[in-house]
């Protein structure tokens, strides 16, 4: 796996670290500046389904408990689930910064660091997502709705994402 391709996959966690943001808010800025104006980019860049990357072994799916507990015990042995494309992974992981931004227990410089996450996905979506219909229609089939649906929550609540 690229460079590019582990920084745009790997799960941020949290406390956060500086240089993970950082690396991760640099790759969402270049890969968004790769995919300007080209609508061949755009479509090649749909087709990409990482491999090995950090979804883990479980097959990558994300548990935000809303009272900061543990997740609950999963059994993986009959789960199997196809890969997720790379336009589906970004959207669960600007998801997941909106809701560990979202939490009240967060403190103020770690906050910083998710708004620059969410700035730097959001900046990546926005502009693939800009005059391509069929990653419109990709993003919004992988439940993307529900990210809209909490940044409008978030913004009515005055959180910086």
């Amino acid at each position: 796996m690229t460079p590019l391709l582990y920084a745009l996959t790997t799960v941020p966690g949290s406390p956060l670290n500086i240089p993970s943001v950082t690396s991760t808010h640099f790759a969402t800025l270049l890969f968004a500046h790769l995919l300007r104006y080209s609508p061949r980019a755009k479509t090649l860049a749909r087709s990409i389904v990482p491999q090995g990357s950090s979804q883990g072994a479980g097959g990558g799916a994300f548990f935000v408990p809303a009272d900061g507990g543990a997740p609950p015990p999963t059994d993986d042995a009959g789960d199997v689930d196809e890969p997720q494309t790379l336009l589906q992974i970004l959207s669960e992981h600007l998801s997941l910064a909106f809701l560990t931004r979202a939490r009240p227990d967060v403190p103020d410089r770690e906050a910083r660091e998710w708004d620059r996450l969410c700035v730097g996905y959001l900046c990546l979506l926005i502009q693939w997502l800009w005059e391509d219909p069929a990653a419109v229609r990709e993003f919004l089939e992988a439940g993307a709705l529900g990210v809209v649906s909490i940044s409008e929550y978030l913004s009515r609540w005055g959180c910086g994402c």
